[in-house]
């Protein structure tokens, strides 16, 4: 996932809040406490070049990928607890075409870009792939198990669509 950045792009969710602020010296730094996240762009840096931009957006993957390695294991261990699931691992992903999966070995598959989205996604997404862990597939008795997990008939559903229209919101953020 490639955005168009800037010193005007920021994040702030629950899970994290980042900036890109001018520095005044010739190299960048990132400053990182917990889930903020500050990124201190070198003095003379120019938004407009292609590589800039290209090597910002590595400098963000990296930081999403630093805060979700700290957040999303947790979040997936309270999780399967409170469902009494049983998980190998967690990875994190830098993937932009799904938020999440789980693997036949009951390995929780999440893309550091999940830090975008409210919390309630983010434990919606835990919660989809946790529900893999017994019905590998998304059949009736898969929804229904998610269903379980977040509050009732059709609410599972109701989260998916909440998160395939916000998928959609950040279109306008990215390189076209």
């Amino acid at each position: 996932m490639r955005f168009r950045l800037s010193y005007d792009f920021h994040i702030d969710t629950e899970l994290l809040q980042l900036r890109f602020v001018p520095g005044t010296k010739s190299q960048g730094y990132l400053h990182r406490r917990g889930t903020q996240v500050t990124i201190t762009m070198p003095s003379d840096f120019d938004w407009r070049s292609a590589k800039n931009q290209e090597w910002a957006n590595h400098v963000l993957a990296e930081a999403l990928r630093s805060v979700a390695k700290q957040v999303f294991p947790q979040k997936v261990a309270a999780l399967a607890q409170q469902y009494q699931l049983r998980y190998n691992r967690v990875f994190i992903k830098d993937v932009s075409t799904r938020w999440g999966s789980c693997s036949q070995l009951g390995n929780i598959n999440l893309s550091l870009w999940l830090l975008l989205a409210p919390e309630d996604l983010v434990d919606y997404v835990i919660k989809h792939e946790l529900a893999h862990l017994n019905e590998m597939n998304h059949s009736p008795r898969f929804w229904a198990e998610v269903d379980k997990m977040t509050g009732g008939p059709g609410t599972a559903k109701a989260l998916e669509r909440r998160m395939k229209g916000f998928s959609r919101s950040l279109v306008h953020l990215r390189y076209q």
